[in-house]
């Protein structure tokens, strides 16, 4: 089963095939979309900054839009 990238919960996969990343559906966070390049990176990011990154994302996301953490956002 999927994991949420943020919190480590059970998560489910969504908007498969849609773009270069992931999407999740995490109970705690809500529904985001993930950058594949995230996850390329090898860097090792805290809670925290995760949770930072997904309020920018929600932040610059369109009104009706899932939020998308990009590598800007950490």
């Amino acid at each position: 089963m999927p994991q949420c990238p943020i919190c480590k919960s059970e998560a489910e996969e969504i908007d498969l095939g849609l773009f270069d990343g992931a999407g999740f559906s995490c109970k705690r966070h809500g529904e985001f979309r993930v950058a594949g390049s995230v996850f390329k990176e090898s860097r090792a990011r805290t809670r925290q900054q995760w949770e930072n990154a997904l309020v920018l994302a929600e932040r610059r996301a369109a009104l009706g839009t899932r939020p998308l953490i990009t590598t800007y956002d950490f």
